[in-house]
């Protein structure tokens, strides 16, 4: 097959991010409280306008893993990871939402050569979903994200991952909310089917505990515009391989991370984060070779991200 020049592709997806800029709206108290929020412009909002949710989210993130020992092969491994992405919300009704938008993920990996890893895997993703508000307690959620996962050295139909993930949310009260669901990966060989369940514990304006899988954490919010939290969360993704030297044609990623950081909402439309934390039980898996998986030392990792909401 002939192979296709995918930088170009990816500039443009990371200019219109730039050129769009602030997607996907997460609901944020500070965000829509623009009566006890700093603005970039200086400017005292009105008592009279109402404020609205925003409508646009983007965000960059990065995060540098320290070098770290290769097991079975000599010499260390450092890694890099970089996510872009922005989205927008439609509200179609007072209870039925939509949402899409377009996310970019690359992982840099420095290795010893012997351990025979790509040095590139990106991941190219539309995401299209929605929820509808049963009650003022219930709600559903689906979200469809097709893309392409692979190693960009040739881009066929078997790089393509169609992930689709279910979810329902139920208030108990003003400060238990509990989260089910499942997401199932269409295209995955490793973890095609994956649990997604929480709870979340407000006792406080301050203080939330989040119980869960993949993620779970406790935050403490002392004001409008500072966040400190601390907690664990689960990361992995399944790549295609068009290099015959790997000696396999599918390759995946996983580990667990222990984390903890900070947001700095300096006005309205921006958030700024700076987190650090501890990686472990890292692993290449070949699910479909004979070749040994490539297990990895545990490191470290710092991690910085910049947001636009409007």
């Amino acid at each position: 097959m002939k192979q296709i020049d995918i930088l170009p592709l990816i500039l443009i997806c990371l200019m219109t991010l730039v050129t769009v800029s602030p997607a996907l709206a997460l609901e944020d108290p500070d965000v829509k409280d623009n009566e006890h929020s700093n603005h970039c412009s200086g400017s005292t909002p009105s008592s009279i306008t109402q404020p609205q949710p925003p409508q646009w989210d983007t965000f960059v993130r990065t995060t540098l893993f320290t070098g770290s020992r290769v097991h079975s092969y000599g010499g260390d491994l450092t890694m890099r990871e970089v996510d872009a992405g922005f989205a927008k919300k439609f509200s179609v009704t007072s209870r039925f939402e939509l949402s899409s938008g377009l996310r970019y993920s690359l992982k840099d990996i420095d290795a010893p050569k012997d351990a025979r890893l790509p040095r590139y895997l990106h991941r190219l993703a539309l995401n299209i979903g929605g929820s509808y508000r049963m009650n003022d307690n219930f709600s559903l959620g689906l979200m469809v994200s097709p893309g392409l996962s692979s190693d960009f050295k040739v881009i066929t139909s078997s790089d393509i991952r169609i992930p689709v993930a279910l979810n329902a949310r139920y208030q108990v009260s003003q400060r238990l909310t509990l989260m089910g669901g499942l997401m199932y990966a269409i295209g995955n060989h490793e973890l095609p089917l994956l649990p997604v369940i929480g709870a979340t514990y407000k006792p406080s304006e301050k203080w939330t505990f989040a119980l869960g899988f993949p993620r779970t954490g406790v935050t403490l919010k002392p004001n409008k515009a500072t966040e400190y939290y601390i907690g664990g969360e689960f990361s992995g993704g399944e790549y295609r391989l068009h290099d015959a030297s790997k000696g396999a044609d599918i390759i995946s990623y996983r580990d667990y991370r222990a984390i903890t950081g900070f947001e700095r909402t300096p006005c309205t439309t921006m958030k700024l984060g700076i987190a650090g934390g501890y990686s472990f039980a890292r692993k290449f898996d070949f699910r479909d070779s004979a070749r040994d998986d490539v297990k990895v030392n545990s490191a470290p990792f710092g991690r910085f991200e910049l947001k636009f909401v409007w």
